[in-house]
This record gives C-alpha cells, sequence and structure tokens, in this order.
C-alpha cells in the first residue's frame, strides 16, 4: 500500500489530492464486495446538474426522504419501520428531531402506524430489508448511503469542483457492485450508530470486515495535512480493529493446528484477543516446546477468515474501478492523475497480505539480517507455525508514536532512531544487498519497552511486505536524491533510469518525455522532502507507462508513510537536513581513503565509498545544507 500513490502533486495542490484521493478510497472501499450486482439503472458518470442540489456536507436524509415517497404502500411502511428503529433520525429517538428532513420522515413514520414500540433490532432490520425487492430503488439507497458516509467532508473546499465528482462515482461505482447482503448489511451498520456517534466509531462501522479499506486508513493516518479529528479516527485501523471474538480467533486456530498438537504443545491463549489490523488478528499465547520445560511466550497471528474471502472480492473491484476511470479519463478531467496505476499498486500490495507462508520466510530473514544489530529486534519464528498461522516471539512494546508521551526530548531521540534504522542504514548499509520494511506504519514499528541497556531499542513486526536494495539501486538513489536537492536537471536526466525496470528508453521522443517530467517535478513550488519530490517523479513517470523498479519503488513510498511517524514524533526534525548531516558524518571518516584515491589514483568519480558518493558528487555541490 502505497501513500505517495494517492497523489499526484505536493504542497498546494499535491496535499490536497493526497487527501482527497485518500478520501475516495477511504469511501469507495468502505463496503467492498464481488462483482455481483442486483438490477439497477445506476447510470455513470453523473451528470453534473446532480451536484447543483446535493453537495459535500448534505446528510443522506433528503435522499432518504425522496426514497420513501417513491415506494410502494408496503415496501414504504418496512422502509420507515428500518428507519424509525435506527439511529438516522438524529440519535434513535422519534421524539429528537433536528431537521425539517427528520421531521417529515418521522410524520410518514407515525402515519404508517409505526412507533417507537415496534421499533426493529439490528437483525430484523437486515431480514427485512433482505425479504424486500430493492433493485428499482437501489441507485436512491446507494446515494444515500454516499452522503450518509459524510466521506466528503475530507475534500477542502476549494478542491471540491474537481474532486467531488471523482469521489462521488467512486463510491457509487463500488456499492453498485456489492453484493446484496454486504451492502445492506453495510447500511444496518451504518444506521445503527448509536447517538452522536465519534468519526471515529462511524468509520470503524463503514470499514468492518473490508481488509482494503482498513489497510488504506493504517497508511494516511498519520498524514499532518488530515485534521486531528481524522487522523485519531483513522488510526483506530492500526490495531484498533474489533471484528472477531477470542472465541471465535482460538476456535479459528485449532482447527487448524489440530487440538492434538495444541494439547502436546502445552499451548495456552489469553482471554482477549491482543489487537486486530486489517489482514490479520494477533493474541498472546504460551507453549512449552517438545522436550523442553520452558514456558516461551507467544504471539500467534492469524489471517482472520473472513479476509479470505473479503480480500479477493474488493480486489477485483479495483480492478473494475481501474477500467470504468480509463474509460472516463476525459469526463473526469483527470490529466496526470495516476487513479488506474495506484489502484493496480493497491491490489499488488494488498495480496502480498495474505501470504502467509511467504510472511513467515521473510521474518525469518529479517531476524538474521538484523542479528546483530542492537538497535532493533525482528521477532523468533516458532516451529508450532503452520501455513495458516503464525507463531512468534512476543516482544514487549508500543506503538513507537506513543513512545515517551510528554518527553519531547525523549522523543526527539527517538525519531532519530528511527530515521536512522529506518531510512540511513539501509541507503549506507555495508552488506550488499540490504533489507527494508515495506509496510512501516505505526501498527508495525514498536517501541521495545522493559529494556535497561536500551531504552530505544526499536522492534519491527509484521514482514509480509519488505524489500532488497542492492547497492547499484541504492547508488541511483543517491544520485536523485542530490539531483532533486540541487535542482539538478541533468543530474536527474543520467540517473532517472535507475528507477526504471528497463532502464533508460532510447527513443527520442521517450527521452524527450522524461525530461519534460523531470522539468515539472523541479519547478518552484511550497517545500517539499527529497523523497516527496522522488515520489512526485515516480507517480508521474508510472503515470505515462513506464514499469519501475520494486525495490527503489517500494523503499521511496514507504518512507512517505514514515515521514508522518517521525513528525509525529518530532514537529520539530527537518528529515532531509537530518539525512544530510548524516551523510557528511560519512563523508569525514571517508577522508584518508578519498585522498588515497584522488594522489594516487584516477578515481575522482568512483563511488566506492560507504556514503556512495564521488568526489565529484562533493565538488559539484557539498552536501545541501538546508
Amino acid at each position: 500500500m502505497f501513500p505517495m500513490l494517492l497523489a499526484y502533486e505536493r504542497k498546494g495542490a499535491m496535499t490536497a489530492g493526497r487527501l482527497i484521493t485518500c478520501a475516495m478510497i477511504l469511501g469507495l472501499l468502505f463496503a467492498g464486495g464481488p462483482p455481483v450486482r442486483a438490477e439497477a439503472n445506476l447510470t455513470l458518470p453523473t451528470p453534473r446538474s446532480h451536484y447543483e442540489t446535493f453537495e459535500p456536507g448534505i446528510s443522506g436524509l433528503p435522499l432518504l426522504q425522496n426514497l420513501v415517497q417513491s415506494l410502494d404502500p408496503q415496501t414504504q411502511k418496512a422502509v420507515l419501520a428500518f428507519v424509525a428503529s435506527s439511529h438516522l433520525l438524529n440519535g434513535g429517538s422519534m421524539a429528537d428531531l433536528s431537521s425539517p428532513d427528520a421531521n417529515a420522515l418521522l410524520n410518514m413514520a407515525h402515519a404508517a402506524g409505526i412507533s417507537e414500540q415496534t421499533a426493529l433490532s439490528k437483525g430484523q432490520a437486515l431480514a427485512r430489508l433482505m425479504e424486500l425487492n430493492w433493485s428499482p430503488w437501489k441507485p436512491l439507497l446507494l446515494e444515500f448511503v454516499v452522503h450518509q458516509s459524510q466521506v466528503f467532508d475530507i475534500i477542502p473546499v476549494k478542491s471540491q469542483p474537481f474532486f467531488y465528482p471523482i469521489v462521488h462515482d467512486s463510491l457509487l461505482y463500488f456499492l453498485d457492485h456489492l453484493p446484496e447482503d454486504r451492502l445492506l448489511e453495510k447500511l444496518v451498520d451504518v444506521a445503527y450508530l448509536p447517538a452522536r456517534s465519534s468519526r471515529s466509531a462511524a468509520l470503524m462501522a463503514f470499514v468492518a470486515k473490508t481488509p482494503s479499506l482498513q489497510k488504506l486508513g493504517q497508511i494516511v493516518a498519520r498524514n499532518q495535512a488530515l485534521s486531528p479529528e481524522y487522523q485519531e479516527a483513522l488510526q483506530q485501523f492500526e490495531n484498533g480493529i474489533h471484528t472477531m471474538t477470542r472465541d471465535e480467533l482460538v476456535e479459528f486456530i485449532a482447527d487448524d493446528m489440530g487440538k492434538d498438537n495444541i494439547a502436546n504443545n502445552h499451548v495456552e491463549f489469553a482471554d482477549t484477543i491482543l489487537a486486530e489490523g486489517s489482514v490479520g488478528a494477533v493474541i498472546r499465547a504460551t507453549w512449552i516446546p517438545l522436550g523442553s520445560h520452558e514456558t516461551r511466550e507467544a504471539i500467534c497471528k492469524v489471517i482472520k477468515p473472513y479476509v479470505l474471502i473479503n480480500l479477493p472480492q474488493e480486489l477485483d473491484i479495483i480492478d473494475g474501478l481501474a477500467g470504468y476511470f480509463t474509460d472516463t479519463h476525459d469526463f473526469y478531467q483527470l490529466g496526470t492523475m495516476p487513479l488506474v496505476e495506484m489502484f493496480q499498486e493497491v491490489k499488488k500490495a494488498l495480496t502480498k497480505e495474505i501470504k502467509v507462508v511467504d510472511e513467515q520466510q521473510n521474518l525469518v530473514r529479517a531476524r538474521q539480517y538484523y542479528n546483530n544489530n542492537r538497535n532493533v529486534v525482528v521477532p523468533e519464528l516458532f516451529t508450532i507455525s503452520t501455513d495458516h498461522l503464525t507463531f512468534m516471539q512476543y516482544i514487549s512494546g508500543a506503538k513507537i508514536t506513543s513512545a515517551f508521551e510528554g518527553q519531547p526530548a525523549q522523543r526527539a531521540i527517538m525519531a532519530r532512531r528511527l530515521a536512522d534504522v529506518m531510512t540511513r542504514d539501509v541507503i549506507f548499509a555495508s552488506s550488499k544487498e540490504p533489507i527494508f520494511h515495506g509496510d512501516p506504519h505505526a501498527g508495525n514499528v514498536y517501541h521495545v519497552t522493559g529494556n535497561p541497556n536500551d531504552p530505544y531499542q526499536i522492534a519491527l513486526l509484521d514482514w509480509g511486505l519488505y524489500g532488497t536494495f542492492p547497492r547499484e539501486d541504492r547508488v541511483a538513489l543517491m544520485q536523485l536524491i542530490l539531483g532533486v536537492q540541487l535542482r539538478d536537471a541533468k543530474r536527474l536526466h543520467n540517473n532517472v533510469g535507475g528507477l526504471l525496470a528497463n532502464g533508460m528508453p532510447e527513443d527520442p521522443q521517450k527521452v524527450q518525455q522524461i525530461d519534460a517530467i523531470i522539468a515539472r517535478v523541479l519547478q518552484p513550488k511550497e517545500r517539499r522532502t527529497s523523497f516527496e519530490m522522488l515520489e512526485e517523479l515516480l507517480v508521474a513517470l508510472i503515470d505515462e507507462g513506464y514499469a519501475t523498479k520494486f525495490s527503489l519503488n517500494l523503499f521511496i513510498k514507504s518512507r512517505i508513510t514514515m515521514a508522518g511517524m517521525l513528525t509525529e514524533l518530532d514537529p520539530a526534525l527537518d528529515q532531509d537536513r537530518y539525512l544530510s548531516q548524516r551523510v557528511r558524518s560519512l563523508v569525514k571518516r571517508e577522508i584518508p581513503k578519498r585522498l588515497l584515491f584522488t594522489i594516487c589514483f584516477p578515481a575522482w568519480n568512483s563511488r566506492s565509498y560507504r556514503s556512495l558518493l564521488s568526489n565529484g558528487d562533493l565538488a559539484a555541490r557539498k552536501i545541501p545544507k538546508k
């Protein structure tokens, strides 16, 4: 999942583009399902005239009123019973009126003989709706859910004329492609939210059992450009999801492991689930290895059963939406906005999330790689793991963004440790092919507690997505970073091929096209970091149809994900300046070797240094100071 694919400009239009596209995804995926359609007459794109009446911020009640008025008497009575039983009329109390629309619906319910005493439970309401032939009024139902979701609130007012139609029709497209059971279940969950529910509770209802949306929420949760209310709500997706009970989870584990295997290894599970993520759930456990008397503390991570069904369905919808926007590109005036590529990248990343054996192998490799690094802990994989369950070492800790709360000096140290572990130590690794964590949101990066020898130790969890970073790619990255920092179009031209799977094209027309992209990226804009500029370059190349190298692509994108955590830990940290300081430290240690190479060997342009920069690179301009 890659946040940089959720935008197409930076600071100004870029920031708005990122947030708005995130809003679109957050809305359109909240009830993902397979491409099964009820009969409906939904027509997309929505005519522009629609937005003269229904604009961002409007609730779904006016639409609901229109819907009810259009129904036959029997269906109307059933729908009114549902409405009266829900919390749609401002908190669920039929006497609590706050708008003309709610008042009109209440009067209609009373006229139909419906009162508080005839209220339906959620289960009854869902069953009643399932009995109805609702396909003739499905378009109005979809429109109601779209507006009642309030997802449009995230769109900045100045950007609404462009982005509102995109967000609106994306929502309608996805809802229109849901199987009716998931669509109606989501409708009931939303309608039955308690009175005056928080934004967090509302979003949780939208994303329940929808791993695609939950993952995207994790990615953008630390984006400082979001309002504090949205940040707080989205951060619940990191490990505050609740869709399974403890007994359901343990029963699934027992069925997979076998009760004899559990008994032989003396496996005992905690009384509560420790955390749920977008795809998996984890529960603490203890076990005693065969032939041992030592009790080991463990974490059991499980791919939630419904994910194995729902996620593939959602990926099919992503494919369909990509095709839709390809066909309607001109209508929405998308220009260079890479929606199709974004959907493809999201699909690729999410597909990796359910490959348990691959993740276990990644975990083993990561633990071996970090074995001698005292700054980092990677959990040990235990032998009782299966193809569907991962038993690993329990590490005491908490989200890194919660480290040293109320202690700004310590949080600043923690931020620099995180930057060193995740960026500096990867780019300037001594090994030929270092590895890096590809999904560094706060739910996967922990501050290890209880270590008296190092209070700033970091635990890297969940290795479903990771990358390897050969030296030639790291050399190319440093040249690209230097290029954007120096605003050096020639340097970027000479090294942009390092981003591309097939290298720099020979076709002069394509070369000219790439040079034009570089020129756009280097245009003066509100302050951007080096990785944000490289993100913009990547997005533009992908949008023009170029295949990029997986490792470089993933590394740049994951740095954008991590940037929000660094800012949250230390708002004063200048991430570019800090990286430059670390590079200067490396260069100072390289001075003897550099002098030797300069005096004795014609190696002015050699990059055989830990810093990956030649003397010529340093002479072009000293490591930039900001």
